[in-house]
């Protein structure tokens, strides 16, 4: 039967088949491309949302408990730093291997506390690519819509913004570490097939050690990867025999984690049972707390997430239960066959494949039985974390849970793991995809609605962040007085409240060569442009008097004219002093000054510091309040002085 004239010129002339692909395969390459530059777009986003968030806030000072490590460094520098100089507990941790790692990065940078948060990004994309690759593999590159929008969704929780106190704070790499380390034993052994099972766990084992020596949490990933070892492929006495390694490992990690064990706070072991309920709300609110921040939503989130995960485990270990006997029972009826037709006399040997076969092992078409390993054991670790941090944090109430940020970073890895799992019910479950991915949008809609809250209040908190990186530069023009020791408004006690701490660390980057702290500023007392005021209370021939037990308010306005940057400090003298016995932080609401200086650039300039007599000596002071600007490396006055005249009380 001949072809129509019209179908036999497509398969005949070689001229009309190119121009029919030349007319369509553009159009079909154009919508690839499109396909291709959405996906990597929504890939990309959250990390570039990262990285311009990290560009705007971030600050090069050292903060909190970063300034203990200056001794190490003083000690590296001069030879005389051992191996209980990083191994030391700090906290209840041994951060051992953080420790090395930012020793290194302020040797090579001078300490830049910025190459911190930078290595702290790169952890988490590595763990990023390795949770791809592991999703990747348990889906067998199949239905890769579901795997898309499950690997968008677990980029979106890694690199989102609710963990700002981590990503800001680049002391707090080792919650990134930590992860990285669980997330790249659990790839080494369910992604690297190829390589030999010995391989894959000493492999693991050296990614658990390094996690047990970043934080004590860091020790339940070799408990949580027990169920991964034993699904390795091999014989019954193999198993038992790479599981009696593996407990022995952990065993001896536990052993050196717990020489010299003396934590800053006394554990408190009996607390579950004295108050159960204030750790189960803690528990659950520290779940909750990357997709809500107020406390009882945060608890009832945190609800809805462990149901999840009991939920998907059960579902999964039943089926995989009553894959496991189907599959025991196919066996024992092979081999009962075979005995059969041995005892009729025929000559049957039983394979050696059939004899050592491991039931976990035989491959099925409609689920794959390791699959679910990885997201349950990723979500067992993050519960078994969050169940840690509550039992140790607790007693705080749930509104320290709520402040702290930084426990989002394990409690995250806990929805990944639901996403996965979710995402391969999904696969199994089709009809349930549309549910799935309207749950995929209302979780994006969230973390930006997260993302924008914690920009606006990073914003607001931000000239606090900032002054620390002016009050270092002037440390030496920091008087030694009550208000600069104890205030929590004082500069100092912004990086450390044990201003010493700071005090010692700063000459100790001084003598390393790594700051310049200087010495010699000029103070300007009669500028030739207006700096702004100390205008309350107002000034007076008569000086205020004041007992020494009492305290002082005193306020203003500040600005640095012509310049973008304003200032975050304003600093308070008394008399001829060339120091400062207290500041004050400017950002506060100032319509009035916007008015009169007809700039937006001066919304909020004011200033308002409270501060205790006993931060004057005792008879009559001068009050006078001063900028300093940067640009120039100089104080400059503020108009108007404030009399003040301090008795015995």
């Amino acid at each position: 039967m001949g072809y129509p004239y019209g179908k036999q010129a497509t398969f005949l002339n070689p001229t009309y088949t190119y121009n029919i692909a030349d007319r369509h395969f553009p159009i079909m390459r154009k919508i690839f491309s499109q396909t291709k530059i959405l996906l990597l777009t929504l890939y990309i986003f959250p990390v570039l949302l990262l990285l311009w968030f990290l560009a705007n806030f971030s600050v090069n000072v050292p903060y909190w408990d970063q300034w203990r490590l200056t001794p190490i460094f003083e000690r590296v520098a001069e030879g005389n730093a051992t191996f209980f100089d990083f191994f030391t507990v700090h906290g209840h941790h041994r951060i051992l291997i953080p420790k090395l790692i930012i020793t290194a990065l302020a040797f090579a940078t001078k300490w830049n506390t910025q190459a911190e948060i930078i290595c702290s990004v790169i952890f988490v994309i590595i763990t990023f690519f390795a949770i791809c690759k592991i999703a990747e593999i348990q889906f067998h590159n199949q239905n890769q819509n579901i795997l898309h929008i499950a690997n968008i969704l677990s980029c979106l929780f890694l690199f989102s913004l609710v963990q700002h106190q981590n990503w800001l704070w680049g002391f707090t790499l080792f919650w990134f570490l930590t992860n990285l380390c669980l997330i790249m034993a659990v790839y080494l052994i369910h992604a690297l097939e190829n390589l030999s099972a010995k391989t894959r766990i000493f492999l693991a084992a050296i990614s658990c050690l390094i996690g047990s020596f970043t934080l004590i949490q860091g020790l339940l990933s070799w408990v949580v990867l027990i169920p991964s070892i034993l699904s390795i492929e091999g014989k019954a006495k193999q198993k038992i025999s790479r599981l009696t390694i593996w407990i022995f490992l952990f065993i001896i990690s536990c052993i050196i984690y717990a020489i010299n064990f003396n934590p800053i706070r006394e554990p408190k072991p009996f607390l579950f049972t004295e108050q159960p309920f204030l750790i189960i709300n803690y528990f659950l609110a520290v779940l909750g707390l990357p997709l809500v921040r107020l406390p009882i939503p945060a608890i009832l989130t945190g609800l809805i997430l462990f149901s999840g995960f009991l939920f998907f485990t059960y579902y999964f270990l039943k089926k995989l239960w009553f894959k496991q006997e189907n599959q025991e029972l196919g066996i024992r009826n092979s081999v009962g066959e075979t005995m059969n037709w041995e005892s009729r006399g025929e000559i049957f040997s039983i394979p050696e494949s059939v004899q050592t076969l491991d039931a976990t092992s035989i491959p099925t078409s409609d689920f794959p039985l390791k699959a679910t390993i990885p997201w349950l054991t990723i979500g067992t670790f993050s519960l078994i974390s969050a169940l840690s941090i509550s039992v140790g944090r607790a007693e705080y109430g749930i509104e320290n849970a709520m402040i702290s940020s930084r426990y989002t970073t394990t409690s995250i890895l806990l929805i990944i793991s639901l996403i996965y799992l979710l995402a391969l019910f999904v696969q199994e479950q089709q009809k349930y995809l549309s549910i799935y991915k309207i749950l995929a949008v209302a979780m994006t809609g969230i973390m930006i609605i997260n993302s924008v809250y914690v920009v606006r209040n990073v914003k607001l908190s931000f000239p606090y962040i900032e002054s620390r990186k002016e009050c270092l530069e002037i440390i030496n023009y920091l008087a030694d007085s009550e208000f600069i020791r104890e205030s929590p408004d004082s500069c100092l006690v912004l990086m450390n409240g044990k201003t010493w701490l700071v005090r010692q660390g700063a000459e100790i980057m001084e003598k390393l060569g790594w700051r310049k702290f200087p010495q010699n500023l000029e103070f300007i007392k009669q500028p030739k442009q207006n700096y702004g005021y100390l205008d309350n209370p107002q000034t007076t021939a008569k000086p205020l008097i004041i007992q020494g037990d009492e305290t002082l308010n005193l306020g203003g306005w500040a600005i640095i004219p012509h310049r973008k940057k304003q200032p975050n400090l304003v600093l308070l003298s008394s008399g001829e002093n060339q120091v400062f016995f207290a500041n004050a932080i400017v950002n506060l609401e100032s319509n009035d000054i916007v008015k009169i200086m007809k700039s937006k650039l001066y919304s909020k300039v004011r200033w308002k510091v409270t501060f205790s007599a006993k931060s004057l000596p005792m008879g009559e002071n001068i009050i006078k309040a001063w900028v300093y600007n940067s640009d120039k490396q100089e104080f400059v006055k503020l108009n108007d002085e404030v009399k003040v005249r301090v008795e015995e009380s």
